[in-house]
């Protein structure tokens, strides 16, 4: 296992805290087949990325924009991996613009979700950190377009049932 890979996630996890403060840190373990965590630490030794980024969109009632992937069961912030060189920011605005079809003003940090991707062997588990970010619509727009891959967008006034993970389901929505 890459001790670089270790290091970079907790150097993101205190530079994330010095910018906003506290940080709500959810880390949970992923299972995945050997070839996923083999790929995720050779990308990041390959080419120093890790991880991905999502934006919580919340409009002026409060309600948040989620996305269904195609391929999927549930709901989840709009979101994708880093691109090399790409800051995790960088990444939550590209991926907003990709995955929606719109712009939106970074506020703060929602969440950092810590995703160890752990394979059936006696391996230890990797990290792949996830930054969230909260997230206004830029001059209101909240005409979305669903981008490739995307089966459904929705502006959410109610927690839906099948959202992919549980932080979602403790969002408070509406006015």
């Amino acid at each position: 296992m890459s001790a670089e890979l270790h290091r970079h996630v907790n150097a993101l996890v205190a530079d994330l805290a010095a910018e906003h403060g506290e940080v709500d840190l959810v880390g949970r373990r992923v299972d995945c087949d050997p070839d996923a965590r083999d790929a995720l630490v050779e990308t990041f030794d390959s080419f120093g990325v890790v991880g991905g980024a999502g934006v919580r969109v919340r409009d002026d009632d409060g309600r948040v924009l989620l996305v269904r992937f195609e391929g999927t069961e549930g709901w989840v912030d709009p979101g994708d991996g880093r691109l090399p060189g790409e800051s995790y920011r960088e990444c939550a605005r590209r991926a907003l613009k990709e995955v929606a079809g719109i712009d939106a003003d970074l506020a703060g940090l929602a969440q950092v979700h810590l995703l160890y991707m752990d394979d059936w062997t006696d391996r230890q588990p990797v990290p792949n950190p996830y930054v969230c970010f909260d997230a206004r619509p830029v001059d209101g727009d909240l005409e979305t377009t669903p981008g490739d891959g995307v089966a459904a967008l929705r502006w959410a006034d109610s927690v839906p049932e099948d959202v992919l993970y549980d932080e979602l389901a403790e969002l408070s929505l509406g006015g």
